[in-house]
């Protein structure tokens, strides 16, 4: 058995060989484009078997086109952008990574367009949910007939007492009103907020508290003295918040309760 080896059209072997052995192809004496390695077996009693392997030589620069695609119908004038990259024997060329700049698609504008539309429509309803969660949890003010305020006043101290309570109490009682088991006691149903007399919530929050057993429930953590942070207005809208809020309904006190207290 011997093995003839051929390229393209050549009618004389580039190599006669005795198998299995190795050959090595030359391709530097070929052109850079489409060729056939064509291998021919013959056995000893003449019987030949054919083998073709087309293949691509790329020994030369490389090229790249942009703005023109493969057997594409195009008319008038065709901008294009072309590029050409030298290499060396052993390099292994690739147009399609070559770093030729390219048009952005239009696909990907379109995706782009997609993504940001999403976002959009996303902010726009977390931030329903979260305005209709805040509506749902405002508190709704009982206060009774001898202290109430009147409308406009009332609602002047609602605003005042939740933004109070959410720069100064939240943290520790919580938005809920529920505080921390076992280290913040709850404002919910406290019998102290609950109570007809605020003489002793009013003086809480002048003076502070420290180690005193609510619901038979001893909280280690001090309650911080606001008197001298707030005004007597403040600290009213402040605890009527409290006293109006998460399902209390407790009466209600004016600045010159606290001021008295004070």
């Amino acid at each position: 058995m011997k093995i003839e080896l051929f390229v393209d059209h050549e009618t004389e072997p580039r190599a006669t060989i005795d198998p299995p052995a190795p050959f090595d192809l030359d391709t530097t004496t070929l052109a850079d484009g489409p060729h056939v390695l064509k291998v021919r077996a013959i056995e000893d009693d003449g019987t030949a078997g054919i083998h073709e392997i087309p293949f691509t030589v790329r020994n030369g620069p490389g090229i790249a086109v942009v703005g023109l695609a493969d057997h594409e119908v195009v008319q008038g004038r065709v901008p294009l952008l072309v590029n050409a990259y030298g290499s060396r024997v052993g390099d292994t060329f690739e147009p399609s990574r070559a770093e030729t700049p390219a048009p952005v698609p239009t696909w990907t504008w379109v995706l782009c367009l997609l993504v940001a539309a999403w976002a959009m429509f996303y902010a726009i309803s977390e931030y329903r949910d979260y305005a209709a969660s805040l509506a749902a949890s405002a508190p709704s003010a009982s206060p009774s007939a001898a202290a109430a305020p009147d409308a406009g006043a009332e609602s002047e101290w609602q605003a005042l007492g939740a933004q109070l309570f959410g720069n100064y109490c939240s943290s520790c009682h919580q938005l809920s009103g529920v505080g921390v088991p076992g280290v913040f006691p709850p404002l919910k149903e406290d019998p102290v907020v609950l109570a007809e007399d605020p003489a002793e919530h009013i003086r809480i929050i002048l003076n502070g508290l420290q180690g005193k057993a609510i619901n038979g429930v001893t909280y280690a953590s001090p309650m911080p003295a606001f008197g001298s942070q707030l005004d007597d207005k403040q600290i009213a809208a402040l605890i009527n918040y409290e006293r109006t809020s998460w399902g209390n309904s407790a009466p209600t006190v004016t600045p010159e309760m606290v001021t008295a207290q004070r």
